[in-house]
């Protein structure tokens, strides 16, 4: 009922803090031309081929580029596991998470102009770039200001309460704030854990604490929600979801095939390093998941493609850990670590 929905949305909200809160901005700068490169490629196959399939399945060109945009992100589910071996310093693994940053933001605004096209009735010029404009003021004072004034407040306040209360109230006031403009609250939270990932150590005490409720109670909820609203039983009733469902799982799996071979093909990486690469960018979930749940809400998806795409997102999210746990102990890691300066020096 609404209160489930109520409990979901926020845990949709914690879901993408914490994306936001994974991504390595000071890594990204290292690689940053490489990343550049690998998250165009690994961001326009996704979608022009996810736009394709949504031809073939007849859905309108909102639809469509919102069907592309789902298959154009990927999340580093299988990253725990390059921690655990020590590789992370690859440089063919700081790439993919420099792309992750690409292919998030990207898939972020397509969402943001979509959903802003189906409320405001099409795409207009004006309305792009009234969007643009807002979401690009709104994004500049989260990035930068924010951590400044994160960098006051954690001087000023003491006691482990208010730290947590003041990055809960950042992250809430971010995301209604990113309504308020026209985009999609997922937008202000990914933004809002940009910024606290820029501002706080990866894991303080502070970040640990908001993740915990996030992790415990309302992603759960988030999921549990994506769960109801899936009917499993119509892969038995309708063979229509199944010619879908193996579509989708395609679209996936070669895409992000096509893109991570071309990049090996371009910075002449190894075996090992090609096959990482592709095992870490083909894994769908973070922001895969609520595209799919706010297109089946907003009428732009229907439930036959919901659930075959949740299939899709259960088999990716299995064989990406397993490709990266067969072929990351192979890979070459840098002796020393640059010490490159953080944007703004962390509390």
């Amino acid at each position: 009922n609404d209160r489930i929905q109520f409990l979901s949305t926020i845990g949709l909200v914690y879901l993408m803090f914490s994306a936001g809160l994974e991504v390595d901005i000071n890594q990204f700068m290292k690689v940053r031309a490489r990343a550049l490169v690998f998250g165009i490629i690994t961001f326009i196959f996704p979608q022009l081929m996810g736009m394709g399939l949504g031809y073939i399945l007849g859905l309108d060109w909102l639809g469509m580029i919102l069907l592309g945009s789902a298959f154009a992100s990927h999340t580093l589910i299988a990253f725990p596991i390059l921690t655990k071996l020590g590789v992370t310093r690859n440089e063919a693994v700081a790439v993919t998470i420099g792309a992750t940053v690409l292919t998030d933001i990207g898939a972020f605004i397509v969402l943001a102009v979509v959903l802003g096209a189906k409320s405001g009735g099409g795409i207009s010029v004006i309305y792009f770039i009234e969007l643009l404009v807002m979401l690009a003021i709104f994004t500049t004072v989260i990035i930068f200001g924010l951590p400044r004034l994160g960098k006051l407040v954690f001087q000023k306040l003491s006691g482990r309460a208010l730290e947590f209360q003041f990055v809960i109230v950042v992250l809430f006031i971010a995301a209604f704030t990113a309504e308020l403009i026209g985009v999609h609250e997922v937008v202000g939270a990914f933004l809002a854990g940009l910024a606290v990932n820029s501002m706080l150590p990866r894991h303080s005490p502070v970040t640990g604490h908001v993740l915990f409720i996030g992790e415990s109670f309302f992603i759960p909820v988030f999921l549990l929600y994506s769960g109801l609203i899936t009917d499993p039983l119509t892969f038995l009733k309708s063979p229509q979801t199944i010619i879908v469902a193996l579509g989708v799982t395609i679209v996936a799996y070669v895409s992000k095939f096509i893109a991570a071979w071309l990049t090996a093909k371009i910075y002449k990486y190894t075996r090992s390093e090609f096959w990482t690469v592709y095992g870490l960018s083909h894994a769908q979930a973070a922001v895969t998941i609520p595209t799919l749940v706010i297109g089946l809400e907003t009428g732009l998806f229907d439930a036959t493609l919901f659930n075959a795409a949740i299939l899709m997102i259960l088999l990716t999210s299995i064989t990406s850990p397993l490709v990266v746990q067969r072929f990351a102990p192979d890979l070459q890691t840098a002796a020393t670590d640059d010490g490159q300066v953080p944007l703004f020096g962390r509390v």
